[in-house]
């Protein structure tokens, strides 16, 4: 019974850690239609999770609202997104098209325990739940990255995979492009860089084939067919991507 009590007290505790409050804000984003503008201002910066105001955009949907809804001044609404790895919600009043109010996110805590089970190189830190409802981490995404064959997995690479859109589909065309690139770290580099087929496709009609290291400095330094062609044009031959890189690292083409 000791231990029981023991390990109820400690489950009420981390559930305590975890959960976050604050005021928020919901109104229609500018320039993404269908999507909600979503300004969270954390009061609660006493633990180790994010603090402070952070913005971010979700679709309407997702907050299981439209935005018509905050077209009636002095409106009452309830907010909620309900994502595999907890709760948030944004409760208050409408006014000038903009909903203010009370923000809480709960963690569900077995979330924790279905991503372990799935055999991730880490667990989830309590600073990370809220996160990774946000981006919509959900456990059936996750059985769909695992399902190319992506090794390194953990929280931290999960949320920039999540974040930088990178789907079973891109990594499938990217196998098909001659990059069958299967590390966390290295997708998330590659497209946050701007790796893609169509631009793969483009590089190797310069005449080059990279390596993925290559292919990543390529994009980087933004070299194109334009640039290699006016470096031929000042005759310089047998270019390689290194002596691309290192024309453009040093600016030795202006």
């Amino acid at each position: 019974m000791k231990k029981l009590s023991l390990a109820l007290l400690a489950l009420s505790l981390a559930a305590h850690a975890q959960n976050r409050t604050g005021l928020c804000m919901l109104t229609a984003s500018t320039n993404q239609p269908n999507t909600a503008s979503f300004v969270i201002n954390h009061s609660d910066c006493e633990g180790d999770g994010p603090c402070g105001t952070s913005n971010s955009n979700m679709s309407w949907q997702r907050w299981s609202i439209t935005s018509d809804m905050l077209t009636h001044e002095g409106a009452q609404v309830d907010a909620r997104v309900d994502a595999d790895a907890g709760e948030m919600r944004c409760n208050g009043i409408v006014h000038d098209g903009v909903l203010s109010g009370r923000y809480t996110f709960t963690p569900n805590l077995d979330y924790a325990r279905q991503v372990r089970a799935l055999g991730l190189e880490d667990g989830i830190a309590d600073r990370k739940f809220e996160g990774l409802a946000m981006l919509d981490v959900s456990i059936a995404w996750i059985k769909r990255i695992q399902a190319t064959g992506v090794t390194g997995l953990s929280a931290n690479r999960l949320l920039g995979l999540r974040a930088l859109h990178v789907e079973p589909e891109y990594i499938h065309a990217l196998a098909a492009a001659g990059y069958p690139e299967l590390r966390a770290n290295k997708l998330t580099e590659m497209k946050a860089v701007g790796v893609t087929p169509d631009r793969i496709r483009e590089i190797k009609a310069m005449g080059f084939n990279p390596s993925d290291r290559e292919l990543i400095q390529i994009c980087v330094f933004h070299i194109d067919k334009a640039f290699v062609d006016r470096m031929k044009a000042r005759g310089m031959t047998d270019l390689t991507v290194a002596k691309l890189v290192k024309i453009k690292t040093f600016k030795l083409d202006e």
